[in-house]
């Protein structure tokens, strides 16, 4: 049985002497280059370059978004203004300021260059057909980033302002590499490594530590009382209702409280638009997979003061696994309005509910045979069952209210509720297997079969202020606000006897007989923080801008045992205070230093040998890096080098199960991860986007030995997509290849005297996933996606599983949008 954060014995990597913040910043100077060239010498020219344009008469809004991506320039119009109107259409050659001038012919707007490369639409000043609206920058459909964030400090910056490494991952990548649930997004994202935990939720890591406790929606977290746990409900979600995901790398913890230092993940789900768009989808591939997906979005009166968007999605699936399938059901649905001039509501309600069969995530394939050798599975080799299932419903109500004054101050409120359920049946077989018998043998003595029933509700609350002020006769930003998150979990497991697994003679066993249980168990547990927060970003020169703020926090836990009626553990710290600093420089108009530190704290939920819950985790996270953006933002490039200092590690402590059935843990202090980073996102050219990035990431504990060698130091990505014109005009081809360096587990098999320590190791590996696409006319498209196309053998997970990968796979996807 494989625990939550499985310990890392011996092994000792030489030291090796490094200056990553050279070779990085060297590195990004070099691809920066060029772009840096043509940049410049596009802001000489724009006002008479001429574009060959074909646009088609369409909706205004969709047609300044294509001009925009063809000339690179920046659009600025109220969203109010371009609603509802239908552009010109648009061929030949024309400069910017012609090309706009033609589309908006006949719609009373005037056009006005506000830049050397930017472009202002307005109504005339007599004309007060339309409220007030606050000019909003043309954001382009198809884009592999974005122009700005504030998932960091609460302001609303560029990427290149940000003092942190960030990663976008877009509806458009997903949409062209046939992304279904959260943790496949994570594996297009730089720098992130995926563990598998068997047939369900994966582990993921940053920079050296799990990211258990740091999903969130819209802001909003959505992790659990009990972490151990919160993978389902958090990995489970669709990102059909995602319009882009935002990865912070490092600590996040004056918006999200608590947390690791290593990233947040926050997807921002769809919004209403105020054009009518729809979209729907159907896709069918290897192990009869097949899948829908509805998307429709726009105005629910002709004023377009009240918009709407309902997107769903079915899938169901097998696996290359024995037994193994999936059902998944995924609605969303939001309805905005200007309740006034400034003012604006929303209501957002979503639901998932799977069923999944065939699963072995309590314990999965046992690697080695108790002599120490290999056990040489079948690639679908799988102890999961046809009665063992997991079921996963979660429902999710958030509404959200904001008023913009005419100062341009903003004042935000948003509350997030939801309920999930968890139920879980399934069977523990062994950890090894007798080479001589094929018996299953266990490494801990324990219980054989399952049934679980989880229930959690969570209640998150925001409410937060963003403005300016100017002092000294300069302008600066501020946000202020106070969080709250309460999240309640219920268990209740129930045990059962199995009868014994044979390798060699079994593949499918009888369910287990829960009429007369071995044990019964039930959990209550809550956890409460709340906090206020607030950034300052100080306007020192032109180039020089200083951010200081922090968070000031109380975190409250509490578990009784439900069955005995007995309490269990109450703990809980006020006063917790987590500071943030940052500086920013810029070089040039495009690229800029950066420096941050912050402190962490998180409480843990794994026990000591005494059975009381560890001491939080508490260090630092520092970071200092280079950015550039090109394009008015749409193409950013960055380097940063990092350290993180943590004490207070839980860490398993191979002493087996308290009387409670919860692990043995022990605290490690004085854990360090260094590393570095280069990424490259955005459109290289109006028909090339990219997203890439390498990662370098070293963990040692205080004597300097390497900490989590199941997951690699250096981890290379690059996802790409070129849309053709002339006369291959129609046809998209992309790429994504994902390399990671070796790694290894340093364990022994513990059911023998003397046990047989064992070195399991995963050599360096590379995946390649391809993809084409074809718009049959201008609604209708077909895609392609082939993926592990070289038919890769790699194991997921270290830990004495054989847990291996998927092997090759197409998938043809059917696409109407308009």
């Amino acid at each position: 049985m494989k625990p939550s954060n499985p310990c890392v014995l011996g092994g000792h990597k030489p030291r090796v002497r490094r200056f990553p913040f050279l070779y990085a910043t060297a590195a990004v100077l070099s691809l920066a280059a060029a772009p840096a060239l043509l940049l410049a010498q596009a802001d000489a020219t724009v006002q008479e370059q001429r574009f060959a344009l074909q646009i088609p008469t369409q909706a205004l809004a969709d047609a300044l978004k294509a001009l925009s991506l063809a000339s690179r320039s920046q659009i600025l119009a109220p969203s109010t203004t371009v609603a509802g109107r239908t552009s010109k259409a648009l061929s030949g050659s024309y400069t910017v300021q012609e090309a706009l001038e033609a589309m908006v012919q006949d719609t009373g707007l005037i056009v006005t260059q506000s830049g050397n490369n930017t472009f202002t639409l307005a109504l005339p000043p007599t004309d007060a057909r339309l409220l007030p609206s606050p000019m909003e920058e043309i954001i382009i459909r198809g884009s592999y980033t974005v122009t700005s964030m504030n998932s960091a400090t609460g302001l609303n910056m560029t990427l290149r302002e940000t003092p942190q490494s960030v990663s976008i991952l877009t509806s458009q990548i997903v949409e062209d590499f046939a992304i279904t649930d959260m943790s496949s997004v994570l594996q297009y994202v730089p720098g992130v490594s995926m563990v598998g935990d068997a047939s369900e939720d994966s582990l993921i890591y940053v920079r050296g530590f799990n990211m258990d406790a740091s999903i969130q929606v819209d802001g909003m977290i959505t992790t659990t009382a009990n972490s151990g746990y919160s993978g389902s409900t958090s990995q489970g979600i669709d990102p059909v209702i995602a319009e882009r995901v935002e990865v912070l790398k490092g600590a996040a913890g004056i918006l999200s409280g608590l947390g690791e230092p290593s990233a947040t993940v926050n997807m921002i789900r769809k919004r209403p638009t105020d054009d009518f768009r729809a979209m729907a989808m159907t896709r069918a591939g290897n192990w009869d997979t097949y899948r829908v997906e509805g998307d429709v979005s726009g105005r629910l009166n002709q004023s377009g003061s009240v918009r709407g968007r309902l997107v769903g999605a079915y899938q169901d699936n097998k696996s290359f696994h024995d037994r193994y399938g999936r059902e998944k059901n995924v609605l969303y649905g939001i309805v905005e309005t200007e309740l006034a001039s400034g003012t604006r509501l929303s209501l957002a309600v979503d639901n998932l509910d799977s069923h999944t069969t065939g699963v072995f995530n309590w314990s999965s394939n046992a690697a080695y045979f108790t002599d120490g050798t290999l056990i040489d599975h079948d690639l679908g080799f799988s102890v999961g069952q046809d009665w063992s299932y997991r079921d996963v419903t979660e429902t999710s109500v958030m509404p959200e209210i904001s008023h913009e004054f005419a100062n341009g101050w903003r004042v935000t409120g948003a509350y997030r509720y939801a309920e999930s359920t968890i139920d879980v049946l399934n069977a523990g077989f062994g950890d090894f297997v007798d080479r001589a018998t094929g018996d299953y043998v266990f490494a801990y003595p324990g219980f054989d079969a399952l049934h679980s029933d989880r229930e959690m509700t969570t209640d998150s609350f925001n409410f937060y202020t963003t403005g300016g002020f100017s002092l000294f006769g300069r302008d600066h930003e501020v946000v202020l606000g106070y969080s709250y998150n309460k999240n309640d979990f219920l268990m209740y497991s129930t045990y059962a006897s199995m009868p014994g697994y044979n390798y060699y003679r079994d593949r499918v066993v009888p369910p287990p007989d829960f009429t007369n249980p071995i044990s019964y168990t039930g959990n209550d547990e809550s956890q409460r923080q709340d906090g206020f927060y607030g950034t300052v970003r100080f306007s020192l020169t032109d180039s020089l801008k200083l951010m200081a703020g922090g968070r000031a926090s109380s975190h409250q836990y509490h578990s009784v045992d439900v069955v005995n009626g007995t309490s269990g553990t109450n703990t809980g710290k006020n006063r917790i205070t987590t500071p943030y600093f940052g500086v920013v420089y810029d070089l040039t108009d495009f690229a800029s230093l950066y420096t941050s530190y912050t402190g962490i704290f998180l409480p843990v939920g794994q026990y000591g040998a005494d059975g009381t819950l560890l001491d939080p985790t508490e260090g630092t996270n520092m970071e200092a890096g280079i950015k550039l953006a090109f394009f008015n933002n749409e193409l950013n490039v960055a380097a940063a080098v990092y350290r993180s200092n943590k004490d207070n590690v839980a860490e398993f402590a191979n002493m087996g199960m308290l009387p409670n059935g919860q692990w043995i843990y022990t605290s490690i202090d004085g854990v360090k991860t260094d590393g570095y980073e280069i990424e490259v996102s955005g459109s290289l050219t109006p028909q090339w986007n990219v997203n890439a990035g390498y990662t370098h990431n070293t963990a040692e504990d205080k004597s300097g030995a390497p900490r989590e060698t199941y997951i690699p130091d250096d981890v290379f990505k690059f996802t790409s997509t070129y849309r053709f014109s002339g006369m291959l005009q129609g046809l998209t081809l992309g790429t994504s290849v994902a390399w990671q360096s070796a790694t290894y587990y340093d364990s022994a098999i513990r059911v023998v005297d003397p046990e047989i320590p064992f070195r399991q190791k995963q050599n360096a590996y590379t995946l390649l996933d391809v993809m084409a696409r074809y718009d049959l006319d201008d609604s209708l498209s077909l895609t392609l996606n082939v993926n592990n196309a070289t038919d890769k053998f790699y194991n997921r997970s270290l830990w004495g599983y054989a847990d291996y990968g998927e092997p090759r796979n197409v998938a043809l996807s059917l696409r109407w949008q308009r």
